[in-house]
């Protein structure tokens, strides 16, 4: 078994070739479909050599039989089974003894969500089959993919209004497409690049309002800055505990940061801890302020004060907020 990149794999399609089974695994089921649809654009099967089925309502000895069937007029049948994590005991059986030796003839793909201590499929791939990452991607994946969205939109960025981009939407790859998508219509007609001030505008956020405001007093260790940026943001409807995940994931990047350099990484040490080289210099600058323990008690505080805010009523979000707030940028 190998496993390639989402890229890798599509270039194999691209040089019309194919392997008796691909496994597409992980929380990315957009770009699954997606990749679904590179393949047959790719070799255009026709409807009697290609079939979807979903492994929680199909017969799956059925899709095997059919993977074993001989294509029609063509060189490969195309099978594609569906959420294969949801296959009971006996059809699961029987899939992991076709692995063992599939049909030459066929190309199957498998989609599923396992976790990877349960997975049985991966470890059943025979040496000619391939498991696809398609995992949910970190910052500087969620920033490439946006950018080249972009790009072939013919949208130039600048790499600030991406990494803000990615700070406010998140990086799942249908929030990032229907962004791109909200990008290229307000970039119409505009000859010049795509601006952090601009993701601020298309995000709702006023001129004076500044959402890394709150993150850069905490780490800063600034207390005044910081609850003062935590009463404008709750004063301009921010969601209390959307303030408390922009909280806790600056401490999360500042102890990653700070981890990862004490390994000796050296120049990948960024993507390893999934980030962008800026994010990562800015994380790594700021984590200096911090011991190792300040930032794990800054961390488990952030989940206890989640706990206060989703289990009681009679709590005021914006004094545990705040309270939260002065814990971490105050006392050793």
């Amino acid at each position: 078994m190998q496993t390639l990149t989402r890229k890798s794999m599509e270039d194999e399609w691209a040089k019309k070739h194919v392997r008796p089974v691909y496994y597409l695994c992980g929380e990315e089921t957009a770009l699954k479909l997606a990749a679904l649809r590179r393949l047959e654009a790719s070799f255009k099967p026709e409807s009697f050599n290609f079939s979807q089925r979903d492994a929680e309502t199909s017969d799956i000895a059925e899709a095997l039989d059919e993977a074993q069937t001989a294509p029609m007029l063509a060189d490969v049948r195309f099978v594609v089974i569906k959420r294969v994590e949801k296959l009971k005991k006996d059809p699961l059986r029987r899939l992991l003894e076709y692995l063992a030796a599939p049909c030459p003839s066929a190309c199957l793909l498998l989609l599923g969500d396992y976790s990877q201590k349960t997975d049985p499929i991966g470890p059943a791939l025979g040496a000619d089959c391939a498991l696809v990452d398609f995992s949910s991607m970190n910052d500087a994946q969620a920033e490439a993919y946006l950018n080249d969205k972009l790009l072939a939109g013919g949208v130039k960025t600048d790499r600030k209004a991406l990494e803000l981009l990615v700070e406010l939407i998140g990086t799942g790859a249908v929030t990032l497409d229907a962004e791109a998508e909200k990008i290229m219509l307000y970039m119409h007609g505009q000859e010049r690049v795509f601006e952090p001030k601009d993701a601020l505008a298309l995000a709702g956020f006023a001129r004076g309002q500044n959402p890394y405001e709150l993150s850069n007093a905490m780490r800063a260790r600034n207390p005044a800055a910081a609850a003062q940026a935590a009463v404008q943001l709750l004063a301009a409807g921010e969601e209390p505990l959307a303030l408390l995940a922009q909280t806790s994931r600056a401490m999360e990047m500042m102890l990653k940061a700070k981890r990862i350099s004490a390994s000796g990484e050296g120049a990948a040490a960024c993507y390893q801890a999934g980030m962008s080289p800026g994010q990562y210099n800015y994380a790594l600058h700021d984590a200096a302020a911090f011991t190792e323990d300040k930032l794990l008690r800054s961390l488990r505080r952030c989940l206890e004060a989640e706990e206060l805010l989703k289990s009681s009523s009679k709590r005021d979000p914006g004094l545990v907020l705040r309270q939260l707030i002065f814990e971490i940028t105050s006392g050793k």
